[in-house]
């Protein structure tokens, strides 16, 4: 008696009261989306799921978001989605913008800032009318001519609304008001809740609040700084305050769901449920419990979704699978296994031993304190202990006081599988053999050495042991005879062994699926082709002719009487795949993972899935298009990818779709589960009709076909028409062809005589060059310098002047008979002219030729140094003192450029001085060189010639500046 006081105590301050959750998942945390704070969200015809956020409107459907806005939009957020009887998708802003989204499209519908300024109302859609609620007035406004009612009701004290199926409801100062379908308006009954204190004060903060069950209307206000709830009664005219909702009182109410006879409260802790019971409010369940609950929905499929004001968006996908709660440190667990009817016992991957009441969600945690993991525990009924094995050590823990008591014996180490046997026997198997402990003792019989094993099971009606060794699976009968039980000559391997009621022992494979095993024999086999959804296998557990499947991406129930396969997947609550242990408790099963401990009710965790499909995108040789029912398309647009969809949480987890393009294909084919797209590439003329089908496994009831057609028209050269034109052109175009050839012929004659000509005119024009270099006045002052040298006796000076000379005079007659040199020789060719120029200038004239051409490139002969002797002789040979002469050269890709500088008298005095001289003739040697460029012209199609600058500093002239573009050769 007092070791039970103690051990009542020692709950009572040791476990941990966290009740059960249903498993909630966090829809954004994989979405790529950073959205937080939503306020809404909606369901709409086509099980869309519509949600308002700070950044805007997003559409879900089951795989992916679109976000859509309007360009005239004022902020982000957004709020109140809605549908209207059109299909149309309404929302808010904080502005006074009102938007509904048509054809996948975001319209502005009407702007009513100047209205609300700044208030953010309730509004519904509702016979044809917008109605906005605001605090103090209704404002109405005509769907179809926007006309504003303003206001349609005044009147304080105006409550949110709610609507029903009977019509609206809402409160205007202290009375109840309905609105019905057809827009009529009537007072229902009066609150007669004062709203101010004796002193005027405010009694009431904020708006009030209608809401309902699925049998009465409530009240809520926030009276007295607390929610205070009330029930109407309509047939009695009055109202009743509710009671049993005090855990509401300081709580920030957002939403009231009602949830068949529950009313969900969706607060700043929080969901909390209630039901009515006995006339006053009963609390149910709390989760979500550190979430900011803004709104609740329930779709077609049963799957409940929450928008939260910091933490994104929840999923609920199945209430009757919760987690356990088991805290962060011990959610690993290794092993499970039962007590009794209301309490597990868990090995944790960190060495401690977990107790778990499934009636109070009460936990309790014993660290053994030693290294090493958890292998496998067993509950010994007799000796009312668990056995604990480890890697490095061995204990008992006494479920009666919780007391902790190592095994010294080492056998007892390491643990693969602890069954009981008949009389209270123990069977233990590990890494290397096989033993008995009698009714628990610990002096054990060791029966077979020197084989690993996996796991173990006892069948009890036969007195026989199954046992899972690395290599086989035997069974061995009461006087331990052992028997191999092999699938076709080939041996079973797996890890997880159990029984149904019926006799049949079902053998877990580790990657060929279940084996139904009776007599020794093999009579059952199921894999991926006959229900399973994938052939590795993790655990399994019988339940009567039930089989719950642990596999490495679901978890499945087998009927064997209906041989009906059900899937469980993380969309529907899973926490984790890797599942260590499946327990049944009354109407529960329990999963162990590393993840925590999870329970599923076995009788309603299944839902039928919604698998109504439609085509969401067509591409047209990789380029999106409008999703339309028939498709006309050219020869050349025959590379077509569809896509299609079924809209829900769950479906593309689970179900996979079967198509074919009839007129190519008639056989139907299947997608990979998750895939809902099919691309066809170069497909030929022809018409074709594709057809698509959800298909959910082990489910009769497929979705309906849905199917659009196609048409590749052939190409044009394959049709009658083309193939007659054909004919006519073949004859017109060898007409024209022979009457072509010979105009080209008489082009290509008239061509080449033009050429001759061109060639002719510039070698004309090339001796005109070359006399203007040999200009008699220019010889003759070499001549006079050389003579003055010889009489001087400078008999060195005079034979370089003459080498120079002839030099020039050689290089003149050389390039004279080409149209190109390479620049070197053109730039050699100019320094030697100059030289002679300097003999006769003298000292007081410098030049600088300046050219960084590092390309091999060819320049025409013998055009650039008439500009330069113009220079000397127009410009610098009537200028007293220094006389600066400059040549530079640019070159880019499509040009070369020669800049020829002086700092002669310029022009303007050159004419005055030619004018006194009665002198106007051009000189001879630019006019050949504007013929040479004409020609140029006509051969390279470029902008060839010269420019010439005159030169100013101060009004005064400072010189002349040409800029020749010249055509060039690269010089390869």
């Amino acid at each position: 008696m007092v070791k039970n006081i103690i051990l009542l105590f020692f709950f009572s301050i040791s476990f941990l009261a966290q009740a059960q959750e249903p498993v909630s998942i966090h829809l954004l945390e994989k979405s790529g989306l950073q959205y937080k704070e939503f306020y809404d969200v909606f369901e709409d015809d086509e099980g869309f799921i519509w949600l308002c956020a700070n950044k805007g409107l997003l559409r879900y459907d089951g795989r992916e978001f679109k976000w859509y806005n309007h360009p005239k939009q004022r902020g982000l957020s957004v709020f109140g989605v809605k549908q209207d009887s059109l299909g149309r998708i309404w929302c808010q802003n904080i502005s006074g913008q009102f938007f509904y989204v048509q054809d996948d499209e975001m319209h502005l519908f009407i702007d009513l800032k100047e209205y609300l300024k700044g208030e953010l109302p309730n509004f519904k859609i509702y016979n044809n009318s917008l109605l906005l609620f605001c605090g103090s007035k209704i404002y109405k406004i005509n769907l179809n001519t926007k006309l504003i009612e303003s206001p349609w009701i005044h009147s304080s004290g105006i409550s949110t609304p709610l609507q029903t199926n009977e019509g609206l409801f809402f409160i205007k100062k202290d009375t109840l008001v309905h609105i019905s379908p057809k827009g009529d308006l009537k007072k229902i009954l009066s609150t007669n809740l004062s709203t101010t204190s004796k002193n005027g004060e405010a009694i009431t903060l904020g708006k009030s609040r209608i809401f309902q069950t699925t049998s009465s209307l409530f009240l809520l206000e926030h009276r007295f700084g607390l929610n205070t709830f009330f029930r109407f009664n309509i047939s009695k005219k009055n109202i009743t305050k509710m009671k049993g909702a005090e855990a509401l009182e300081d709580k920030i109410i957002h939403t009231c769901f009602n949830n068949n006879n529950e009313i969900w409260f969706g607060t700043d802790y929080g969901v909390l449920v209630y039901e009515i019971k006995d006339e006053q409010f009963q609390f149910k369940k709390q989760f979500l419990k550190d979430k900011e609950i803004s709104q609740i929905l329930k779709n077609q499929e049963g799957n409940y979704f929450f928008t939260t004001l910091h933490n994104g968006v929840y999923v609920i996908p199945n209430m009757h699978i919760e987690d356990c709660q088991i805290s962060e440190k011990n959610k690993n667990i290794n092993s499970l296994d039962i007590i009794n009817d209301n309490t597990l016992a868990f090995g944790i991957n960190t060495g401690t031993v977990g107790i778990y009441n499934t009636i109070t969600n009460k936990k309790i945690y014993i660290e053994t304190k030693t290294k090493g993991h958890i292998s496998t525990l067993k509950y010994h009924k007799k000796t009312n202990l668990i056995f604990i094995s480890k890697s490095y050590s061995a204990f008992t823990l006494d479920y009666s006081n919780f007391k902790l008591k190592k095994i010294k014996t080492r056998v007892f180490l390491n643990a693969k599988s602890l069954t009981n046997l008949k009389n209270d026997d123990l069977l233990l198997t590990d890494d290397n053999s096989i033993k008995i402990f009698k009714e628990g003792n610990l002096d054990n019989d060791t029966l077979i050495y020197n084989k690993r094993t996996h796991a173990s099971h006892y069948n009890r009606d036969k007195d026989e042991v199954y046992i899972a060794f690395v290599d086989n699976l035997v069974k061995y009968d009461s006087v331990w005879n052992p028997t191999v039980i092999q699938h076709k000559n080939q041996a079973l391997l797996g890890k997880s062994i159990t029984q149904m009621s019926n006799g049949i022992v079902w053998f877990a494979s580790l990657k060929n699926g279940i084996y139904g095993i009776k007599n020794d024999s093999i009579l059952y086999h199921y894999t991926t082709k006959n229900g399973l959804m994938s052939n590795n296998i993790e655990q399994i557990e019988a339940d009567k002719n039930i089989l719950w499947i642990a596999l490495d991406n679901s978890v499945q129930r087998f009927n064997f009487t209906t041989q009906k396969f059900e899937t469980l997947t993380k969309r529907d609550g899973i926490i984790s795949y890797d599942i260590s242990g499946i327990e049944i408790l009354k109407n529960k099963v329990y999963l162990s993972s590393d993840e925590g401990l999870l329970s599923i009710d076995k009788h309603q965790p299944f839902k039928k899935q919604n698998n109504e499909i439609y085509f969401n995108a067509f591409e047209i040789n990789d380029r999106d298009t409008l999703v339309a029912s028939i498709y006309k398309l050219a020869h050349d647009q025959n590379t077509i990818k569809i896509s299609f969809n079924v809209n829900g949480f769950s479906f593309n987890h689970k179900g996979k779709y079967k198509y074919r393009l009839k007129g190519l294909n008639d056989n139907w084919l299947n997608t990979d589960k998750g895939i809902n797209s099919v691309k066809y590439n170069s497909l030929p003329a022809g018409s074709y009709i594709f057809q698509v089908q959800s298909v959910l496994e082990n489910q009769a009831d497929n979705g309906a076909i849905k199917e659009l057609s196609i048409v590749i028209y052939k190409p044009f050269w394959q049709t009658w028409w083309f193939r007659l034109g054909g004919i006519m052109l073949i004859f017109g175009s060898t007409v024209l062809f022979f009457k072509n050839k010979i105009k080209k012929k008489e082009k290509e004659r008239i061509a080449e005589l033009e050429k001759i000509s061109l060639e002719k005119e510039l070698m004309a024009i090339n001796l005109t060059a070359l006399r203007s270099q040999m200009n008699p006045h220019f010889i003759f002052n070499v001549l006079n310098s050389i003579q003055d040298l010889i009489l001087q006796k400078n008999i060195k000076a005079s034979y370089d002047y003459i080498v120079t000379f002839s030099e020039l005079i050689r290089n003149a007659l050389n390039y004279s008979s080409e149209d190109f040199i390479p620049i070197e020789k053109e730039l050699k060719f100019l320094n030697v002219y100059l030289k002679l120029e300097k003999l006769r200038f003298g000292d007081a004239f410098n030049y600088t030729i300046n050219s960084d051409i590092q390309e091999l490139i060819k320049v025409p002969s013998l055009l650039i140094q008439p500009f330069i002797e113009n220079a000397l002789v127009h410009g610098l040979m009537h200028k007293k003192g220094e006389k600066e002469l400059n040549i530079s050269f640019e070159f880019k890709e499509e040009y070369l450029k020669c800049i020829i500088t002086d700092n002669g008298i310029g022009r303007k005095k050159v004419n005055e001085i030619y004018t006194r001289q009665k002198n106007k003739n051009e000189s001879f040697a630019l006019s050949a060189i504007r013929k040479r460029l004409d020609i140029f012209k006509k051969k390279y199609n470029n902008n060839l010639g010269y420019v010439i600058e005159d030169l100013y500093s101060n009004e005064k002239d400072t010189g002349t500046k040409v800029i020749l573009t010249l055509p060039f050769e690269y010089d390869f």
